[in-house]
């Protein structure tokens, strides 16, 4: 009753409702990526590519950094999924 009661008084339907509810959760999401990339950026000092590439190259055992490419990899992959599930919600009719 009272969600319906703010539906009509807001003038907004359920599926607008949801659409923002979505897109602030994916900018929330999005924001938390793109911090955890910058953090790895800034701790490497190099993009994701190059500090997978170098330690391809290098080729000894370091478990922070491989548990830190995990990481990043996640996040970034994350980041992109949201940064695209966010586009999709901006055309969203």
């Amino acid at each position: 009753m009272v969600i319906q009661d703010m539906l009509r008084n807001t003038g907004q339907t359920e599926q607008e409702i949801i659409r923002d509810h979505l897109t602030l959760q994916g900018f929330s999401k999005k924001s938390k990526f793109e911090a955890e990339c910058i953090y790895f950026e800034s701790k490497y000092g190099c993009k994701l590519e190059d500090f997978r590439k170098s330690l391809e190259i290098d080729n000894k055992e370091d478990f922070e950094k491989e548990d830190d490419l995990m990481d990043w990899e996640y996040a970034s992959s994350s980041l992109k999924w949201w940064q695209s599930r966010l586009e999709e919600l901006s055309i969203a009719a």
